[in-house]
């Protein structure tokens, strides 16, 4: 039945002079959504400058060896331990901090490290020689607060940069462990030198550590978005394939801490480094 409606096409889209000419070369350029932001360049350096005062605080112990074992009246063999405590709360602890920080807000679990080994470093500069056990506790209490930054900040670094990035950065991060431990041991037998008192060389750090807190509260994001399907893993272990959003990517099943542990002890690059 003829109503006296007839169908047309919609008019096709014209565009005209320099309108057209402007739609055209702005089709042609080329925008990298994958390079990174200047931000993120800000972010690593202030994380690296949180690895260089973690490690800087793992020797100063060995710079001013010597005056605290006169200072405490420490064996050879006492002495050492000093060291191996440290160690093996770092060892220790690093599995923990590993599985919390696939689970809960990374820039608080950093910012609570920071502030706790930087007060307990401050605070190790004030016991008394009677009190040797607590110097000890406070070494082992550093290694904890250490262990913390050392496993969680490389994480947010491979959460900025793309896969041909990512590398340099971490590579860049990593400088700064010899970096850090170098410049621990030269500042802590200066200020000893100068001060005439060694307990002088664990109040240095720990203000360099105020400043790394307020530079991570005011410019690390709470989050970070995985740059990677395959990076979005909650767990070191348990590997599993499952449907995703593109045929192929690798997921991780939800594991407990104790699989966890299981699984890196089995690494023995982790257990014998």
């Amino acid at each position: 039945e003829n109503t006296g409606l007839q169908f047309q096409p919609p008019p096709k889209e014209q565009n005209y002079g320099a309108t057209a000419a402007r739609v055209r070369r702005g089709a042609a350029v080329p925008v990298s959504r994958s390079s990174p932001a200047k931000r993120h360049y800000l972010i690593t350096a202030v994380l690296c400058y949180g690895n260089l005062i973690n490690f800087m605080d793992w020797f100063i112990v060995p710079g001013i060896l010597l005056d605290i074992q006169e200072y405490f009246e420490l064996s050879d063999g006492e002495a050492g331990l000093l060291q191996t405590v440290f160690v093996l709360c770092y060892m220790l602890a690093a599995p923990i901090f590993g599985y919390l920080g696939d689970r809960y807000n990374r820039k608080i679990i950093l910012g609570a490290g920071i502030f706790f080994w930087s007060g307990v470093t401050l605070g190790s500069s004030f016991i008394n020689e009677l009190y040797c056990w607590m110097f000890f506790l406070s070494r082992g209490l550093v290694g904890i607060g250490t262990a913390s930054y050392s496993t969680i900040a490389p994480t947010i670094i491979a959460d900025l940069f793309e896969e041909g990035k990512r590398t340099t950065m971490l590579s860049i991060f990593y400088i700064f462990i010899p970096v850090g431990s170098g410049l621990g041991y030269v500042l802590a037998a200066s200020v000893a030198n100068v001060t005439g008192d060694w307990h002088w060389a664990f109040r240095i750090t720990p203000c360099m550590g105020g400043l790394a807190l307020v530079l991570l509260i005011l410019l690390v994001p709470h989050r970070t978005q995985r740059r990677t399907a395959s990076h979005r893993a909650l767990s070191i272990s348990g590997m599993i394939r499952v449907a995703a959003e593109k045929p192929g990517v690798q997921r991780t099943a939800k594991t407990t801490w104790y699989q966890d542990v299981i699984s890196l002890a089995k690494k023995c690059n982790f257990t014998c480094n």
